[in-house]
């Protein structure tokens, strides 16, 4: 850390409270025009202002330095549960979603994380927002309420985030890795938590049965679990352990008032940054683990633990020698168990666990034949630790190493604010020199050979480390158990010990260079950046790519043949600043892609043509990739469901797609032959690479009918549902996509469709989500397809799908009101808001050439659409809007088009936790009888989905809740006959 020396002393002024300001000019890469202040407020929060002059966007980050590593031993996931309920409501703006729509409604977003050692709270805003951001923002660090109305509600929205993970692998064995910690250790902690380890504490103390889901706040259990949490953040969050940073236009004395006066008030409570012990111990070390899949991917994993590394900026040992483990060229330890045909891929790096230790980490993809032989490749990986260890390590392989991370830094592209700050925020907590605060994650100053070799020969020893070993099915290496399973996810392990034999004014478009029969030209200088990078892209379109599922099938084989045999020559570019990517596009055809610094591209992308036209395909890579297309898409019938239901939308409405299923069907019909058959057919520098394409690929002009994409249109006034039961017997998650399709038909439809989705995207989230917990996945967006554009909402829920489907009816519905009762100045606002998003700028080279290549690909040519989007939508009135959800929107429209996808689930609920339907006829005339007003057709539709008994008490409780001329004696009642009559009338048959 950089000494006391360099903090100035700033006295008070007016209503601005004292604070230190450091001295030392901030290292910054070459091209950054923005400007840095670090200060040190009284209370001892640092905070790193950043001025740019050029930012749409303004943002701010708070890292806290606590995660659930912090959480009490009896409450597992509390400060998970903190994140959750921090942004509802403060003393100043007490209203629970005053935050979040300030943010939307002024273009920005908001977000959160807990991670091990550390809370970041973040979001980003239009540029003249700022202060108002930071009036709420601020407010969540020194009075925050911590609303007793949402405790029920976020514990469940904590709950069902458990579940969406409950079948996510990388959840599953993250969790099954960190519970072999030593005894005690609060590395074993589960972070995320749930509704049980929330309140168990609470139970114990105020009896099992205290709590009441009835009541916002939870009742005893509730408000008991509300209450250690308030004391946990009284004693956990502290001025003294929080980094702050804030991006916006205003000057740095403006930045600088902004934050002395919003957060000098965040108590310090003389805290210390947490930092942890390594969690590994003699017991751990020399084990390996075995752990079930749910999906079909194996995967080997050698875990050493070691010292922190960020303390050890100016060298970085770990990364150093991360670039030999992980080289990918000729003579590589990923070259030689290739060849061997036991694995596909190679990654090896420090991972940065908690505060005070990380694992270095040498991972591999395994073949099928790679798992048989797993004991071979650890033994190959093992002995390639020893060779380094034994091998002298040249200085002109650090001053390599060294000059390449010079470059990374001091070309560096500008992120997008949101994320910057993020970044800023947490370097805050490390251990840098202040003056290096950007560039210590990434520079290299010095050799250090002893911390090089002590890594070398005791962090790395084989005895030091641990071994995971993951895959579905472990019965070719002959392990059928007895299995363990882990605590909090269920998952299925085996513990062993080792077997000890083993960057001028940016124009907005691109120009059209030239354009022949077989190939178009487009060129873009870049002006924005000006950096010594480019990118090069080649669009190959052939009717035989994706005419049928068998050809399809063999694009694919070719994306990863080819980008298989280019591994080793393409490594070595990639560490100089090269890359490139090959790969099948969604439309058909094969999408080539380099990237990096200008001088050697041309060289690169000879090679790549070269080698995608005439590559000649060996058998044994041949047989390898058949397998892994065919592990990928077994897999892929397994995604979350969510996922699945969009996958499904998307064939349906293309004209030309191959489902996974159609696809797996022609797994065993494609040979090598005819793979390499369907291959086989298959200015200045800009003008040279275009000659080179048309050159190495002898390419043809295509018809206008093979170039076209198409969109299937729905009929007007229809609606369809498609229903699709999951691949994955334990997915206990249903999905529905609900698709409104809107022609089209004026300049204005687009821009209304836009600014359609961003009004709906805030009370989507906060009514369906959040009030009516349908599921922890709500989403809604705008679709642009071909001619055509589509509204869609997307929910994972454990309710049935026509529930879901009825609720967002009705939401639909209910909006219709809420549209045409918006006051003009929310919806100016709201307007105002998606105009500043649509013209924020670009941050990198990537972004820019990501947008032009996506209007020259859908055959728009379209550059500045956004510009223009913008400036239409400037022009919309609350009128246009109403008449465009009325005919297009709304269900009770006799003019729109709509298609859902339902995915279910092969998991049924108990009868008993289900609402019949004769159930639902006795309890109407219950309601009926208290002069209950219902409406009978809406009901009835409902009460077919036959919804879990829990659902039918939530949704009674509240709606009953609001009728004043029912009697609380009533009301009681009609929620007790709810379980009554679901006992007297069960569910008869689920099947």
């Amino acid at each position: 850390m950089a000494t006391e020396s360099y903090w100035t002393p700033v006295t008070a002024q007016g209503d601005l409270p004292g604070y230190s300001l450091y001295t030392r000019p901030i290292e910054k890469p070459d091209l950054d025009e923005r400007q840095y202040r670090l200060i040190k407020l009284e209370n001892g929060l640092q905070a790193l202002l950043v001025h740019d002059a050029t930012t749409d966007k303004a943002a701010a980050a708070m890292d806290v330095g606590v995660g659930h590593l912090s959480d009490p031993d009896d409450v597992p996931g509390l400060a998970h549960f903190c994140e959750h309920l921090l942004f509802l409501g403060t003393k100043q703006f007490p209203k629970e979603s005053d935050y979040s729509q300030f943010i939307k409604s002024n273009g920005g977003s908001t977000n959160a994380y807990t991670s091990t050692s550390n809370t970041c709270y973040f979001f980003s805003v239009g540029a003249g927002h700022l202060a108002g951001a930071l009036d709420r923002f601020s407010g969540f660090f020194h009075s925050p309420l911590f609303d007793p109305n949402c405790t029920m509600r976020e514990l469940n929205a904590v709950n069902s985030e458990h579940k969406k993970n409950a079948q996510s692998d990388l959840h599953r064995i993250w969790q099954l890795f960190k519970g072999q910690a030593l005894p005690g250790h609060p590395w074993s902690k589960f972070g995320t938590g749930d509704m049980n380890t929330l309140t168990q504490a609470a139970r114990q103390l105020k009896g099992a049965n205290a709590t009441d889901e009835s009541h916002a706040d939870g009742g005893p259990v509730g408000q008991e679990t509300r209450r250690r949490l308030i004391e946990w953040w009284e004693s956990h969050y502290c001025a003294s352990i929080m980094g702050l940073s804030i991006i916006g236009r205003e000057s740095l004395d403006d930045l600088t008032s902004m934050a002395l006066q919003r957060f000098s008030a965040i108590p310090n409570r003389g805290l210390s940054l947490p930092v942890e012990s390594i969690p590994w111990g003699p017991e751990q070390q020399g084990n390996i683990l075995f752990a079930k899949t749910v999906m079909d991917v194996d995967t080997l994993e050698i875990s050493f633990p070691i010292g922190r590394q960020d303390a050890l900026y100016r060298s970085k040992p770990a990364t150093y020698l991360s670039h030999f483990i992980g080289h990918e060229g000729a003579g590589s330890l990923l070259s030689y168990l290739k060849n061997k045909g036991w694995v596909t891929q190679l990654w090896s790096g420090p991972q940065s666990s908690a505060r005070g230790f990380a694992f270095m980490k040498v991972n591999v993809k395994l073949t099928k034949s790679g798992l048989k032989e797993y004991k071979s490749v650890l033994e190959a990986m093992y002995s390639y630790l020893s060779l380094l260890r034994a091998t002298p390590i040249p200085e002109w392989n650090f001053e390599e190493f060294k000059s390449l991370q010079e470059i990374r830094f001091r070309f560096s592209q500008k992120q997008s604010p949101d994320s910057y700050v993020v970044r800023l925020s947490e370097h805050l907590s490390r251990p840098y020199p202040r003056d290096q605060l950007l560039s210590a994650a990434t520079k290299v100053w010095e050799q250090d050979e002893s911390l090089i070799r002590d890594l070398m020969e005791n962090g790395f020893a084989p005895h030091a480390g641990s071994v995971l070993l993951s895959s579905k099915d472990f019965s070719s290496i002959g392990l059928e158990g007895p299995w363990l399973h882990e605590k909090w996810y269920g998952t299925e392990y085996i513990i062993q010990r080792i077997d000890p034999a083993v960057l001028e004014k940016p124009a907005k478009r691109p120009t059209l260079l030239r354009k022949t029969e077989a190939s178009t030209l487009w060129h873009k200088k870049d002006d924005q950046f000006w950096l010594p990078k480019g990118y090069i892209g080649v669009f190959i379109k052939s009717p035989a790519a994706n005419c049928s599922a068998k050809n399809a099938l063999m694009t694919r084989f070719i994306e990863c043949l080819v980008t298989d045999a280019l591994t080793e020559y393409s490594y070595d570019a990639s560490l100089a600043g090269l890359d490139y990517s090959l790969t099948f596009a969604e439309d058909g055809g094969l999408s080539l892609q380099t990237s990096g610094y200008t001088d050697k591209m041309l060289t690169l992308l000879q090679h790549l043509l070269d080698k995608t036209k005439n590559h000649v395909i060996r058998q044994d890579r041949f047989d390898l990739y058949k397998e892994e297309i065919r592990q990928a898409m077994e897999n892929a019938k397994k995604r979350e469901p969510h996922s699945l239901s969009h996958d499904w939308m998307d064939n349906c409405l293309r004209d030309v797609a191959w489902t996974v299923f159609q696809l797996l069907d022609e797994i065993p019909h494609v040979t090598l032959q005819r793979v390499q058959e369907h291959l086989s057919a298959s200015k200045t520098d800009a003008l040279k690479a275009q000659d080179m394409v048309e050159a190495e690929l002898r390419t043809r002009s295509i018809l206008p009918s093979e170039e076209i994409s198409r969109t299937m249109l729905l009929p007007r006034g229809k609606e369809y549902i498609h229903n699709q039961t999951l691949t994955n017997p334990k997915e206990t998650n249903n999905a529905v996509e609900y698709y409104l399709q809107i022609p089209q038909d004026s300049e204005t439809s687009q821009a209304k469709l836009l600014l359609l989705a961003h009004l709906l995207n805030e009370p989507t989230f906060s009514i369906l989500r959040t009030r009516e917990q349908l599921g922890y996945i709500v989403t809604s967006y705008s679709w642009m397809q071909v001619s055509v554009m589509g509204m869609a909402f997307r929910i994972q829920s454990e309710k049935p799908t026509l529930f879901v489907e009825n609720r967002i009816e009705q939401f639909l519905s209910d909006y219709k009101q809420t549209l045409g009762t918006m006051e003009k100045t929310d919806f100016e606002g709201q307007r105002q808001g998606l105009v500043n998003r649509l013209l924020e700028k670009l941050d990198n080279l990537d972004q820019e050439s990501s947008r032009f290549m996506a209007k020259i690909l859908d055959g728009t040519y379209d550059f500045t659409h956004r510009e223009k989007n913008a400036r239409r939508i400037e022009q919309l009135t609350l009128e246009e809007m109403i008449e465009f959800y009325d005919a297009f929107i709304d269900p009770a429209s006799t003019s729109r088009a709509k298609l859902s996808m339902h995915m279910h689930s092969q998991t049924k609920p108990s009868a008993k936790s289900n609402f019949s339907v004769a159930a639902s006829k006795v309890f109407l005339e219950d309601l009926k009888e208290a002069q209950v007003p219902v409406d009978e057709a809406q009901y009835t539709a409902l009460s077919k989905t036959e919804p879990s008994v829990d659902a039918v008490v939530g949704f009674w409780t509240k709606y009953l809740g609001t009728l004043a001329s029912l009697s609380a004696e009533k009301r009681q009642r009609l929620l007790e006959r709810i379980k009554e009559i679901a006992e007297l009338h069960p569910v008869k048959s689920l099947e």
